[in-house]
């Protein structure tokens, strides 16, 4: 999980990689809840190991949700899991 910061006044993406391949790049107004689901083809197919975790299809879902300090956005803290498993524990991004 790894966040690129906007200039001032501009949108912060939060983007999310795994084995060195990009899942997605969210801009922050649409990172609070995320979800993604995929169908598993049947026969042979390149997937992530994480996508074959037995069922037809498979969700990524989560979010990176807003923390507030005196009326303002202070930090935002992410969790996302992947099927069953938590792929993004508590990851914090705090703003200054």
């Amino acid at each position: 999980m790894c966040l690129v910061r906007g200039a001032a006044f501009q949108h912060d993406i939060y983007t999310l990689k795994a084995d060195k391949v990009l899942i997605f790049a969210l801009v922050d107004d649409y990172a609070d809840n995320v979800r993604l689901e995929h169908e598993v083809p049947e026969g042979p197919a390149l997937e992530f190991p994480l996508s074959l975790q037995g069922g037809k299809t498979v969700t990524i879902k989560g979010g990176c949700v807003p923390e507030s300090k005196d009326g303002a956005e202070s930090a935002r803290v992410c969790n996302f899991y992947w099927g069953k498993h938590q792929i993004v524990k508590d990851v914090r991004f705090e703003f200054e």
